[in-house]
């Protein structure tokens, strides 16, 4: 499968059979990612950033969900799952989802929250599928700043991590 030709698929449910089973095929393969993102019709489509919006702040109305399965290396130790969210919401998400009910669930490690980057945390590698996905489309309905669909669009690149 190459970088240009992901898997893509739709779904509603947080606990969608295809998402599920595409989550356990890329870690059974050991290596890749899935990326989620909310659909939004078109009338409610946030305008596409500027040429200088590299200058300001986050340009991520619409959220994306990035997932990374953990793996174990041969002779090494496991590397837990990796999880991020893109947003334009500013800085300091995880506290403001802790503020709004949505904590990061127990073991989950901050790595990286920042108001251009996103949100980046190390879950641990027996986390369950359907739970982490949860908590990650239940987080990314609260930062977007567009009406959504209430439906989703996943990209899995497998194999290419």
């Amino acid at each position: 499968m190459s970088r240009s030709r992901p898997t893509k698929f739709g779904f509603v449910a947080h606990d969608d059979p295809e998402l599920v089973a595409q989550m356990s095929m890329v870690q059974v393969g050991g290596s890749g990612w899935i990326n989620i993102e909310p659909v939004i019709d078109a009338e409610h489509q946030p305008p596409e950033p500027g040429p200088f919006a590299f200058f300001g702040g986050s340009t991520h109305k619409v959220p994306m969900i990035t997932w990374m399965p953990g793996h174990v290396p041969t002779g090494r130790s496991p590397k837990p799952t990796t999880v991020g969210l893109q947003h334009a919401t500013g800085p300091r998400l995880a506290s403001r989802l802790r503020d709004l009910g949505r904590p990061l669930p127990t073991g989950w490690k901050v790595i990286q929250d920042h108001p251009r980057r996103g949100l980046v945390a190390e879950v641990p590698a027996d986390a369950d599928n359907r739970t982490v996905i949860d908590w990650l489309l239940n987080s990314a309905t609260v930062v977007c700043q567009v009406e959504m669909t209430g439906r989703w669009e996943a990209a899995v690149y497998a194999g290419l991590g």
